[in-house]
């Protein structure tokens, strides 16, 4: 007689084993995929309940010239005069060309007698030293006699030892004296220009009558006597 039941059995057991095995690796594999999957899973951020309000960035201002900038006073313009002076400081002064004085020969002739200054010379018609504070230079009667250099005609007068004289005022007070003529071509307070005829030669002064027809020309500055010669260049030092 055949024992079909204890073959069952060890069957159902042997099953039964295998099912349990199966479900708990089963366990094991789901248990390792869930730590795994938290592990491996991005941080989750929650925001918050209320996010704050931001202002919008306002633009920046304009800093050109003509733009007034909140909080920042513009300099005041610098007054009109003060702008003239700086012109007038960065501006070249102009250059100023101070011409030197021409001088013109009164007359043409030679030197009859020199100006002396402080020394003695001897006086043929009055007879007597004395000093000569003008020069005497020789000159045909009726020839004209020129301005020294540019003037103003100070006085006209007769003198009565030199005759008719003219006297005119130059720059830098010098004065020149024509002494010995016999007519007049200019008045008094008359601009006049060097080698301008101021008039002619007199046939005779009677101061020096022992001498040829001559011009007795004077020159001085500020009153002080200086020699004609000096200013015409034909002054010689020895």
């Amino acid at each position: 007689m055949k024992h079909y039941e204890t073959d069952h059995t060890a069957t159902l057991s042997t099953r039964g084993f295998y099912t349990i095995l199966t479900v708990c690796a089963l366990i094991v594999a789901a248990s390792a995929w869930v730590l795994w999957s938290n592990a491996t899973a991005p941080e989750t951020v929650t925001p918050p309940a209320e996010l704050p309000i931001v202002s919008p960035v306002a633009p920046l201002p304009d800093l050109s010239a003509d733009t007034p900038v909140a909080g920042v006073q513009p300099e005041p313009d610098a007054p009109a005069d003060e702008v003239a002076a700086a012109d007038e400081a960065d501006t070249p002064a102009p250059v100023v060309t101070v011409s030197a004085p021409v001088y013109v020969r009164p007359v043409s002739g030679a030197v009859i007698t020199p100006f002396s200054g402080e020394e003695l010379l001897f006086q043929p018609t009055l007879g007597d030293w004395r000093a000569h504070s003008g020069t005497d230079i020789a000159a045909e009667a009726g020839e004209s006699v020129l301005a020294l250099t540019d003037g103003t005609v100070q006085t006209v007068f007769e003198d009565g030892l030199y005759g008719t004289c003219v006297t005119l005022a130059h720059e830098a007070d010098l004065t020149s004296t024509y002494r010995g003529l016999s007519e007049v071509r200019v008045a008094e307070g008359q601009a006049v220009s060097a080698g301008e005829a101021l008039g002619v030669v007199a046939s005779q002064i009677d101061a020096e009558a022992a001498l040829a027809p001559h011009l007795h020309v004077e020159t001085a500055r500020a009153g002080t006597p200086v020699d004609v010669l000096e200013l015409l260049g034909e002054y010689e030092v020895e």
